[in-house]
């Protein structure tokens, strides 16, 4: 009787490992990632705010509160965002800037600044640049149709994900439970511990990694006399793209040097070496604030990101720390590593 309940909770117990498996995987084929993300993070804002409404409140209503606030929040932080950003981005032409002529200059100054027998790959003008971007449009017509879509898309599943973990969140756990529903609770958890370990620790290396690049762009070049171009567009990308690990920043870098090689080749050197000190500073941001709470190396999450690219496309190189966070997190919950 006793080898038959051990034999049962095993098959069990597996079941719940394959489940889990079956689902994260087809989380990205299906198009859900967004709103696994939107999901998950709703649900960790939740749970981590509620403690402190807990002893404003009490615990009846804590729950209720912060997703009161948070849907508030939401709903101001789209509208004054969209507001803002139009603002930010337009600030240039608010100043009265010719950005065709700012375009036109940052592309004549690196183009003088390239020695001859170097290849260069950028267009020469504004205009050729619009020609580009007509070119590529026009014969990339099906793609871009299929793009808006997607957008679309991923961004009603976004809002469903909120809905769905603020409604995860604010559902009682039941006093009784089989222990099949307790193996796919504990898959869920630990999936919600990779989850809270890669995204909020990747959010704070970004923040840090923003600060010191606009301390670069709108404090020391200022008082050298040097004004980046499209320098407050480039510190909101550098945001952006430093939510993406490791990647991210290669990418925010290379745009950021463009724009300093722009000004002369001293600007452009004097960049990339500042960004080769906060590249390395975040090496030692990612071992400690990532690494040291998933036990994993940059070359591995690096090897991850290349595996699940490789598969499943730019959503595989977002998700790829999340899945191998909880793949190790499982692992050494089995004393396997």
């Amino acid at each position: 009787m006793i080898v038959s309940k051990i034999k049962s909770k095993t098959k069990m117990k597996t079941i719940s490992y394959l489940l889990m498996f079956f689902f994260v995987i087809m989380i990205i084929p299906l198009h859900l990632f967004p709103c696994f993300v939107a999901g998950f993070l709703t649900y960790e804002v939740i749970t981590s705010l509620t403690p402190w409404f807990e002893r404003l409140v009490g615990s009846g209503c804590a729950r209720w509160v912060v997703v009161t606030l948070i849907a508030a929040f939401v709903v101001i932080a789209m509208t004054l965002g969209i507001v803002s950003l139009v603002s930010f981005l337009t600030s240039d032409i608010q100043n009265n800037i010719d950005i065709t002529a700012e375009t036109n200059r940052i592309f004549s100054g690196i183009k003088n600044r390239i020695p001859n027998y170097l290849p260069t790959f950028l267009p020469e003008s504004a205009e050729e640049l619009k020609d580009q971007a007509v070119a590529l449009i026009e014969s990339n017509l099906i793609i871009i149709r299929n793009m808006g879509r997607t957008f679309l898309h991923g961004l009603i599943t976004i809002f469903i994900g909120l809905i769905i973990g603020a409604v995860v969140s604010l559902n009682k756990p039941s006093g009784r439970c089989t222990y099949f529903t307790q193996q796919l609770l504990e898959r869920l958890n630990y999936l919600s511990q990779a989850f809270r370990n890669i995204v909020f620790a990747q959010v704070k290396v970004s923040l840090v990694n923003t600060l010191l690049t606009s301390i670069m762009i709108l404090v020391f070049l200022p008082l050298l006399g040097i004004h980046l171009p499209l320098g407050k567009t480039l510190i909101l990308f550098t945001f952006i793209f430093g939510l993406l690990p490791i990647v991210g920043n290669i990418i925010s870098n290379f745009m950021i040097t463009i724009s300093a090689i722009s000004i002369s080749l001293t600007v452009g050197g004097i960049m990339v070496l500042y960004l080769i000190l906060i590249h390395k500073l975040e090496y030692f941001l990612n071992a400690e604030i990532i690494g040291s709470r998933i036990n994993a190396k940059s070359w591995e999450l690096l090897l991850a990101m290349l595996i699940f690219e490789a598969a499943f496309g730019l959503e595989g190189l977002v998700a790829a720390p999340i899945y191998y966070a909880y793949l190790k997190t499982e692992l050494r919950a089995q004393d396997l590593i």
